[in-house]
């Protein structure tokens, strides 16, 4: 059965609408997770965590490319034409700009949260070199397609040969681009060039350090988002190392003690909860996060097993998990919508107020626990896969020769 089926079968109730009847589905569905581990809850997932930008993966000075202007209490900072290049350069996979985090050495960390631009022009790039030109050095305005940008100028150089294969100069910055271009045409096939607009970024939250005036910084990632309806660890590997990682030990406040600038670099050992992301607009709002401790600025691959609620119910041929069925998620939803029934009494008395509620919330709680050990039944075989730990049926004492043909030393072995 789907979950446009459900949703059918829970308007019989009177004063049901279907919006109320997909909320109250799918809130039942999550009490039936939350009540157990179930097997369909156990999931591997990993992270790739990201070099320092503008590293090879190995640093000896910890440093991103180009410098940074802030201003303490602004929100945005801007980058140099270097730092810019960088900034929006473009990437084959995550983590995208916005999944990083900024910092000044030994000062906080910030997330970005948005890439955008002053409105300056940075540098100008060669497209193509063009042929047959009149060589000399020109001064040449850049336009502006979509905006009132006004008063850049780069200086291009054309060479001996007709060609343009040194990147042009910026004189001025100019102000106010959207879509900066620069048009070049002097005899034969002229070169075409692309200009980029200084970058800028969004912090979370004001700046709270020194300012900045063509100041050292780097961009790394060193927060790490959870799968969506987390819950908890089972198990965390580096699997480059052939180690476990430490989940359980360290807090923030254990942080802050050991290392409070964040100044230790190096492959991460412990997993360390963090937040829940709020950022406005982000594309995991709403999960949470976890800081990785020492700071990794290579990139590494760790695995985890955890265990995540299931999904809410959305498209109407969405079902549920195995083993449940949508007998149980309705039974439940009967006895959630009984409660809520019964709670609004004194404002629907017109159809259905001569129902029992109490009477039918018991019945429908009745009918789900009964279909709840049945299906318990079914997935303990699946769930005992995670957390029960197989028995020998002959003695084994760890570190001693032993071979499973007799139960007795196999001196042959050693």
């Amino acid at each position: 059965m789907s979950f446009n089926s459900m949703i059918q079968e829970i308007l019989g109730v009177p004063g049901m609408n279907r919006g109320l009847a997909a909320t109250k589905i799918n809130e039942a569905f999550v009490k039936i997770q939350t009540e157990n581990v179930w097997s369909f809850q156990c999931k591997a997932g990993g992270w790739l965590t990201a070099n320092l930008l503008g590293g090879p993966g190995t640093q000896s000075t910890f440093l991103s490319p180009g410098t940074i202007t802030v201003l303490p209490y602004s929100t945005t900072i801007t980058a140099d034409a270097v730092a810019t290049s960088w900034w929006t350069a473009p990437v084959p996979y995550p983590p995208l700009l916005t999944e990083q985090q900024i910092r000044v050495p030994l000062y906080a960390l910030y997330d970005i949260i948005a890439l955008g631009n002053n409105g300056t022009v940075a540098y100008a790039t060669i497209l193509s070199a063009g042929s047959a030109q009149t060589p000399g050095v020109y001064i040449v305005p850049v336009t502006d397609n979509a905006g009132p940008g006004a008063g850049a100028t780069v200086s291009i150089t054309v060479n001996a040969d007709g060609t343009v294969t040194i990147p042009p100069v910026v004189l001025s910055a100019g102000s106010g681009y959207v879509s900066p271009a620069v048009t070049f045409a002097e005899g034969g096939t002229p070169a075409t060039f692309s200009a980029t607009l200084i970058a800028t970024i969004t912090i979370d939250r004001p700046w709270m350090e020194p300012a900045q005036v063509s100041g050292q910084y780097c961009i790394y990632q060193a927060y790490y988002v959870n799968p969506p309806g987390f819950r908890k660890y089972f198990a965390i590997r580096d699997t480059t190392n052939n180690e476990p990682m430490n989940w359980w030990d360290y807090t923030q406040i254990d942080l802050s003690e050991e290392d409070p600038q964040r100044e230790i670099f190096d492959q991460p050992e412990y997993v360390v909860p963090f937040d829940i992301d709020t950022r406005s607009g982000s594309a995991t709002f709403g999960q949470s996060r976890v800081e990785l401790w020492p700071h990794p600025i290579t990139q590494l691959p760790y695995a985890y097993q955890c265990q995540c609620n299931w999904p809410p119910l959305q498209s109407p041929v969405d079902t549920v998990p195995y083993p449940l069925t949508e007998e149980i998620l309705k039974f439940r939803t009967y006895e959630v919508l009984s409660l809520w029934k019964e709670s609004q009494k004194g404002d629907d008395m017109e159809r259905g107020s001569g129902a029992n509620w109490q009477f039918l919330w018991k019945a429908n709680q009745e009918e789900y626990k009964d279909d709840l050990r049945q299906i318990r039944i079914v997935d303990r075989n699946l769930i005992e896969l995670y957390f029960t730990k197989a028995r020998m049926s002959v003695p084994f004492n760890a570190g001693e020769p032993f071979t499973n043909t007799n139960g007795t030393a196999n001196v042959g072995s050693w």
